[in-house]
């Protein structure tokens, strides 16, 4: 394994070590919502805790000296991907800052479709997928966990929600 690629994967292994406890001790800080069968922080516990087991995996392999998880024959990405980190990052914090404005779903939507089309998916399918996948979470977090996620108060302001 080259050097760089250790160093590579030992970095992004600590950076999601500490990004998962992080969600997971923040998540600890959510109250539990009364007659609820999981509180609201049930699912950011276990994402946190399987990004932290991810990061053990790469720290213990830069570690170790294995193989590098991901090798790429370019040293330079690119622009397509690059943007579709950024996307990524600053997505995350637009989703943050508007959550209770604008909605899950409607944010959602966006952010994957835009996600997908900066990655080369052409826009029917990536609308074609978002769709199914967005609606499929709100689906599994309202029902299947009884986590409420907010339509968005401009659902509310032209009375389609209570």
């Amino acid at each position: 394994m080259n050097a760089a690629a250790g160093r590579r994967d030992l970095l992004v292994g600590a950076l999601a070590i500490g990004g998962g406890l992080t969600v997971m001790w923040l998540a600890a800080q959510i109250r539990g919502m009364p007659g609820q069968p999981f509180s609201p922080g049930f699912a950011p516990s276990i994402i946190g805790g399987l990004a932290a087991l991810v990061g053990a995996v790469l720290v213990l392999r830069a570690a170790l000296g294995h193989a590098p998880a991901l090798e790429s024959e370019e040293a330079d990405p690119g622009p397509p991907f690059r943007a579709a980190a950024l996307w990524v990052g600053g997505g995350i914090l637009v989703i943050a800052a508007l959550f209770e404005t604008i909605g899950f779903v409607p944010l959602l939507l966006v952010w994957l479709a835009g996600f997908l089309m900066l990655t080369g998916v052409r826009l029917l399918p990536a609308i074609a997928f978002a769709v199914p996948m967005v609606f499929g979470m709100d689906l599994a977090f309202t029902k299947l966990l009884g986590v409420p996620l907010p339509p968005g108060e401009w659902m509310i302001a032209l009375g389609l929600l209570g």
